[in-house]
């Protein structure tokens, strides 16, 4: 059932998806060139994947058909992963851990035996692209430990059941107030993300970082929260569209944060909007540290929040069509 939406979202729609290419602040710095030009080489098993994924060097890398690695696969710098079309799955995951210019796309990922189905840990210039990742036991893409200039686009984070413990979508930061390595870091970009059924909060949480985070479709009812922020942490929160969810964006930790919200549309929403410069304290040691506003460093198309539960959709997730 899974597989055929996924085929099903890619073969039917995709001629009628943008294609924007590598965008956010995974352009920004330097940007983001994953394998580059390298000859495409593709894997149908677990070894061939960890193999390339692990070697030294760029390359692209092709995933074809469905590969079970059970845990967590490691990538090194210099890498494109992408599925072959919208049925190309991974159950398990991938470790980025002090790495840097990565491509992950087009990819159905369920978390399998791995806590986390994409875990980033002090890397950067990262790109997931048009990912469906599902089920994990802790978090579906965490970006953490001075991580920085990523960008989560056209993506759907999801849970099959209420039942599973954690229910957790993406951290930007590792945790609340403690990590003051993080600061000037983490600045991440997430749009045009379907934040669908069963997810229960982090969509995503940002802590210390900046988060840009717009045209995202949150569709979970029955969740604790949406957008969580807080020590420290700055986001820019527009254009998106919120249905029957509950607390869109929420002030975490009573430390000094910020949230810019604009043009969202709250449809039957509850809860929690909360925005401005908020909290009352530093922590003890940290007083260097800070929150505000922010301007991305990058242009970007933005959609009417009107639009975005049609486009997202229909676009977010794997695709047939090749997508650059």
């Amino acid at each position: 059932m899974y597989f055929l939406f996924c085929a099903l979202l890619g073969s039917s729609f995709a001629h009628n998806c943008p294609n924007p290419g590598i965008n956010g602040f995974a352009s920004a710095a330097g940007g983001t060139t994953g394998g580059g030009n390298a000859t495409a080489i593709t894997v149908t098993n677990v070894e061939d994947l960890g193999n390339a994924a692990g070697a030294s060097g760029a390359r692209v890398i092709i995933v074809r058909g469905t590969i079970n690695a059970g845990e967590a696969i490691k990538v090194a710098s210099d890498k494109t992963i992408k599925g072959e079309n919208a049925n190309a799955t991974i159950v398990g995951g991938f470790d980025m851990n002090g790495v840097q210019n990565i491509i992950i796309k087009n990819l159905n990922i369920r978390a399998g035996a791995a806590a986390d189905a994409i875990a980033s840990r002090n890397s950067h210039h990262i790109w997931y692209d048009h990912l469906s990742i599902w089920d994990a036991g802790d978090g579906l893409l965490d970006i953490t430990i001075e991580s920085d200039y990523q960008t989560v686009s056209w993506c759907k984070f999801w849970y099959t059941s209420k039942s599973l413990s954690h229910r957790y979508a993406s951290l930007v930061g590792s945790g609340g107030g403690d990590h003051p390595g993080d600061e000037g870091k983490l600045h991440v970009t997430y749009h045009h993300n379907w934040w669908a059924q069963n997810v229960d909060q982090r969509m995503p949480r940002v802590m210390y970082g900046d988060g840009h985070i717009y045209n995202n479709y949150f569709d979970s009812p029955g969740n604790s929260y949406c957008i969580g922020f807080g020590s420290y942490g700055s986001v820019l929160i527009q254009n998106n569209y919120f249905k029957a969810v509950s607390n869109p964006h929420q002030m975490m930790y009573d430390v000094f944060a910020f949230a810019s919200a604009t043009d969202n549309i709250y449809d039957d929403t509850l809860g929690k909007k909360d925005a401005g410069n908020l909290g009352s304290r530093h922590v003890v040691g940290q007083e260097w540290a800070t929150a505000g506003a922010f301007t991305p460093p990058y242009s970007f198309a933005i959609d009417e929040a009107s639009s975005v539960p049609v486009l997202v959709e229909r676009c977010a997730g794997p695709r047939d069509l090749e997508i650059v």
